[in-house]
C-alpha cells in the first residue's frame, strides 16, 4: 500500500515554533495589545478589503516573528499587527510555508483529534 505523506513534519515543526514563542503569547503584555487590536480592528482587515464583513477571531503579525532570534520590539508592535478571520490567517501562513490551504486545514483538524 502507497504511503502519503501528510506534511506532519511541517506540523511538528509549526507546533514547535508555537511553544518557542507561548512565552510571549502568555504575557499580560501581549494580552492586552491583542485585545487592543481587536478593539480596533473587529473586521478582518483582509475581508474587508475584498467587501466582506468578517469578525477578527485572530491576530497576524505582518513581519514574521524570527523563532531563533525574537525580536521583542517587533513582536509587540501595534503597527505590525493584522487583524484576520482564522480562514485569511490560515491562509497567509499556507502561502508563507507554501502549502494548499485547504490540505492544511484538513491536515490541522487531523493533528487536533
Amino acid at each position: 500500500m502507497p504511503v502519503i505523506n501528510l506534511g506532519r513534519k511541517k506540523g511538528r515543526d509549526i507546533t514547535h515554533n508555537k511553544t518557542a514563542l507561548q512565552k510571549y503569547y502568555n504575557t499580560p503584555r501581549w494580552k492586552r495589545l491583542r485585545e487592543f487590536k481587536f478593539g480596533d480592528n473587529p473586521i478582518c482587515e483582509i475581508c474587508y478589503k475584498n467587501g466582506i464583513i468578517t469578525i477578527t477571531e485572530e491576530v497576524h503579525h505582518k513581519i514574521p516573528i524570527d523563532i531563533r532570534n525574537p525580536n521583542e520590539d517587533l513582536i509587540y508592535d501595534y503597527d505590525n499587527l493584522q487583524s484576520l478571520c482564522k480562514e485569511c490567517h490560515v491562509k497567509i501562513h499556507c502561502r508563507l510555508r507554501g502549502e494548499n490551504p485547504v490540505e492544511a486545514q484538513i491536515n490541522e483538524r487531523r493533528e487536533v483529534r
